[in-house]
């Protein structure tokens, strides 16, 4: 990656835990990403999985690895990957987010995180900060929060949002590789929205069409509002990993730089 740059946004659909290790067009699409992107100097990472009361950022200089999900193969839990942190890049996390946001030891690296993250560097040797997705903040707010990151990425610090477009466990179908009609339909209505720069469309996207199947619980919609808040007016959109599966999941992850 370019020093003379400011580094990219991403916001990747990671799905199922399971395409960490599975041999799928997902998977290879994140080995690609991080072929192309090169390796940033660091990583500040927004999870779905780390849902919390508040903002908070992980403070401690090694992150540990979270087996957040239950019932998998053997295989999947044999994944080890334990990138540094960095606790200079935390502090400044920390001072941009203000007041509001809290240093904390707690939690870890989650598989919303290290699944992508061990196929893109699977060196695990680019450090990654981790930051908390608020539940109790309005997705304006979770957007602003995007904003106030931004800076970051002037000092060779990718943003990287983990969640899904569209994510309805109870509506899973587990047969299925592809997705609803109306998965579809509001995954690309948010598509067209990004593409057309209309950000404020997607943070209001309890407007756009089937939003109630779509983001039943907004866990990991949040993410890409963060996303989105730290794109700069001059950066290019490219959609990537537009796949469906389980009916009801979105893959559908944007590249901004």
């Amino acid at each position: 990656m370019s020093k003379n740059r400011k580094a990219p946004v991403l916001f990747v659909g990671h799905g199922s835990p399971m395409n960490a290790i599975e041999n799928n067009s997902i998977r290879r699409g994140w080995r690609d990403m991080g072929k192309r992107l090169g390796k940033p100097r660091a990583i500040v990472a927004v999870s779905a999985h780390w849902y919390a009361n508040g903002r908070f950022v992980r403070t401690e200089p090694m992150n540990e690895q979270i087996d957040d999900m239950y019932g998998f193969p053997d295989a999947l839990y044999e994944v080890e990957y334990e990138p540094a942190s960095n606790t200079a890049l935390a502090r400044k996390t920390l001072e941009l987010l203000g007041n509001g946001a809290r240093g904390t030891g707690i939690w870890g690296i989650d598989h919303g995180v290290w699944s992508v993250l061990c196929n893109m560097y699977p060196d695990a040797d680019v450090p990654v900060v981790m930051v908390s997705t608020d539940a109790s903040a309005s997705p304006e707010a979770q957007f602003e929060t995007g904003r106030k990151l931004a800076a970051l990425r002037d000092e060779g610090a990718m943003l990287f949002a983990s969640g899904n477009v569209v994510h309805n466990l109870q509506a899973t179908d587990w047969s299925s590789h592809d997705g609803f009609a109306w998965n579809k339909r509001f995954d690309r209505a948010v598509r067209d929205a990004i593409a057309s720069r209309d950000f404020k469309s997607v943070v209001e996207y309890r407007q756009l069409p089937e939003w109630r199947k779509a983001v039943p619980t907004p866990d990991h919609f949040f993410p890409l509002l963060t996303a989105l808040g730290a794109v700069a007016e001059d950066d290019s959109v490219e959609v990537w990993n537009e796949i469906f599966d389980l009916g009801s999941m979105s893959h559908t992850s944007y590249l901004f730089q």
